[in-house]
Order: C-alpha cells, then structure tokens, then sequence
C-alpha cells in the first residue's frame, strides 16, 4: 500500500490516490483507529483478552506491524520524521526500564500491569508511526484533521447529551463480541453540575481530548470558510467542544483550553482574531443564561489552587511521596507501569514517569513532543501567513502541546484514549513538516 512516488524522495508515502487503486491508505486506516477510539467506549473489551484486548489498542497493534512491515521491504532510503526517532527511543527507554524492574522482586500485579501498559503504548505507537510516514499530501493531511475535528464533534456532543440527560448511557450498551472490562464511570457532580466523560474513561479524561482537539477544530472551521462566504456547519465542531469544555467543571480542561488558542492566535487574522473573541464572550453569556451557577463554579475551581482545595493537596504532597521512589532508582526508575494507583496517585505524567522511568524517561517523553513541535515551528516561519497550510501547521503545534502540557495535570498514561489521539496528532505534526520540508524543495 504504501510505495514511493518519485526516485528523489526519501520518505514513506501513502497512495496518493488509493481509491481508484481500491485500496485504503494511511489516512483512511488512521480515521478507523481514531473512530474505534473516540467513539467506542473505552470500558468495553475482548474479552478473552481481558485489559489487552481493547479494539483501538489491537488495532493500533496491528498498524504498528503494518509500517514495520513496510519500512523493513522499503526498496529505497527512506527517512522518517524527527519524532519517529524520538517516539522509538522512548519505546526504548521503557523497554529498558522494564528490564531493570524484571531483574528485581516484583510483585505479580506490578508485572501484569507493565505489560499490559506496553502494550498500549504499541498501540499509540501503531498510530504515531503510520501517521508521520503514511500521510502523502498536503491534502490528504488536511482531509485526516478535517475527520479528527468531526470525530471531536461527535465525542463532545454524547458528553454535551450526558450533562443534559445527567445519565451515562454508557452502562445501557451491549455490543457484541465486547465486555466491559472495569465498570462504567458513576455520574458524579461538582456543585450541584454533571461531569460528563462521553465514551472516555473519566471526566479529566474527556476534557484533557477536547481541550487537545480545539485548535483543529477552530482550523476546521477557518479553512471550511476560506471560499468566501460562510460555511456555518464547518464552525460546528468547535461550537460543540467549547460548549462541552465550558461545562466539564474541569480546570485541566480550561487550562488546555487556554493553551491551545494562545499558541493558535498568532496564525490568526486581527478580523479572524475579533470574531473569535466575540464569539467566545457570546458562549460564556449563553452558559450563564441557560446553566445558572456556572460561572461561578469555574471561577470557584481556579480559587481553590490559592485557598488549597483537596486535589491541590493531594498533588502537593504527591512530591514528598515521589522523591522517596526516585531516590532509590534516580536513573532509569522502578519499571515502566508498576507503579500500582493504591500507592499514590500523582495527578501528573511527568511526576509518575520519573518515578517509573527515571530521569532518562522523564527526558524523552518531554522530547516526544518537543521535538515535533519545534520542527512544525521552524517550518511556519517559511510558510506564508494567512495560508491555509500556516493554519494547518499551527493547528497541530497547539495541539500537540495542549496535549504535552495536560499531562501535568492528570496521570495520561493510565488512561486509554487521551494518549492514543495525541500521539496520532504528533505523528500528524511529523508528517506535516516532512510535506512541507518536500514541497519547498
């Protein structure tokens, strides 16, 4: 499927016309896993599989075997992404880790919790892979954010339909061939106020994803309306996921939020940069009309970082308790994944890989998005501003580091989905550089 358009390039790249050929490429694979992920339910399982046999996970599995599988028959030099190399040395890195918890007394919980914790990042890396390498143009680029924006839509929407009905759903589903794997996450409250989850695990969860898919949906939206006049329903998967993070009664969420249009605003035009504006300040009126007491629980989460609520303090003393782990393996830590959330729950990746990985694991997973980040930076300051491909660019440096920065507010990486759609993101980044990197030269 994947073969090499032309004798001088040096990368991986997908049919550039795969339906005329009858077969799918990278993009229409990557749409599948992220539709498996974002809209079936993380609970549900095969079940003789147990914790190993969620469908995004094996799929992502199997796509991971699918480049490997193509990169090993490549018949010509091809050269990856930055973040390729990056992504596979932090593989690595918790490989090694692993090893160094294997050749110590470990208890056989920790153990099954390390591999089924490698196997989801071979999953996530099925995902980052294919995405950096797979995507073959511009094109096809824009069309795989196009989806994921939608996909977005969707996932915010159920959260949207959860918060009104205050019932999860969820719990009512049988599909078959799937079990729930752990229960359904109960409806619980925040000042009187539901916290949906949509399909995802928990409500952090949730707006950790739609805090991270903003930027693209807000580029969806721009380049949707780019012909001249105004293409409404293109503004609707914002509209959805802004709405949905106004009511998640989540500060990670707001924070990700916050992120992602500081990053985005300076790709913006000063019209472009007033309408958003004014647009928010029009959501914020309609919350507080139609949800009474909204406001002010927003504005009660953020006042409790000063006063030191309960998870303020749990996260605070949460250093005290990591500094103890890490004093004992400072170098390469106690094992990827074996670190049991009836120990401690840090409420920070970055905290908890440390702990886990030690400070060589700290540094690479801090250079998983780093890397593509600075990469997507570098090229924007060649690109035209106001074009669409400045856009689709920034979009994706956001993004990726709404997603970098959310992992210091919960423990990521014990989630399912959260990880599994930013790492397709910064693989979406790689591939981004790769194509404009080509087309320049």
């Amino acid at each position: 499927m994947f073969r090499t358009s032309h004798p001088a390039d040096d990368v991986l790249v997908a049919p550039a016309a795969p339906r005329r050929s009858g077969r799918a490429d990278a993009v229409t694979l990557l749409t599948i896993l992220l539709a498996v992920r974002l809209v079936l339910p993380s609970q549900f399982v095969v079940g003789a599989l147990g914790g190993a046999g969620a469908p995004a996970t094996l799929l992502g599995l199997v796509l991971l075997a699918y480049w490997l599988w193509h990169r090993l028959h490549r018949t010509q030099i091809q050269k990856g992404a930055a973040v390729n190399a990056v992504a596979i040395a932090f593989l690595g890195v918790l490989l090694a880790s692993d090893v160094v918890a294997a050749s110590r007394p470990i208890q056989a919980e920790e153990l099954n919790l390390s591999t089924l914790s490698l196997i989801s990042v071979g999953g996530w890396m099925g995902g980052l892979l294919l995405a950096s390498d797979g995507v073959s143009t511009m094109g096809r680029l824009r069309a795989i954010v196009s989806r994921l924006a939608v996909l977005g839509a969707a996932f915010a929407g159920f959260g949207l339909f959860q918060f009104v009905t205050a019932a999860a759903w969820i719990d009512k589903l049988s599909i078959p061939g799937l079990v729930l794997n752990t229960p359904v996450y109960a409806i619980t409250q925040r000042d009187g106020f539901i916290r949906p989850f949509s399909t995802a695990i928990h409500p952090i969860e949730f707006g950790s994803v739609i805090a991270m898919l903003l930027p693209l949906t807000i580029v969806f939206g721009l380049l949707g309306s780019r012909s001249g006049r105004m293409r409404w329903w293109s503004w609707i998967p914002a509209l959805m996921i802004v709405l949905a993070g106004s009511l998640s009664s989540s500060r990670s969420t707001f924070v990700g939020i916050a992120v992602g249009v500081l990053f985005l605003w300076p790709a913006l035009k000063r019209t472009q940069r007033v309408v958003g504006a004014v647009a928010a300040l029009g959501v914020g009126a309609f919350v507080f009309v139609t949800v009474p007491g909204m406001v002010s629980t927003i504005t009660s989460l953020f006042a409790g970082v000063v006063s030191g609520d309960s998870s303020v303090a749990s996260r605070v003393d949460g250093f005290a308790v990591a500094a103890s782990y890490i004093s004992r393996s400072p170098i390469i830590g106690r094992g990827f994944g074996t670190f049991l959330p009836r120990y401690w729950i840090f409420d920070d990746q970055y905290l908890l890989n440390l702990v886990e990985t030690g400070a060589v694991g700290l540094i690479f997973m801090l250079l998983l998005w780093i890397v593509p980040v600075v990469a997507v930076a570098r090229v924007l300051r060649r690109t035209e501003p106001g074009s669409p491909e400045r856009l689709l660019g920034t979009g994706l440096l956001a993004s990726s580091i709404v997603g970098g920065v959310g992992l210091a507010f919960f423990d990521g990486f014990g989630f399912p989905m959260m990880p599994a759609v930013w790492f397709v993101v910064l693989g979406l980044a790689g591939a981004y550089v790769r194509l404009a990197r080509a087309t320049a030269s």
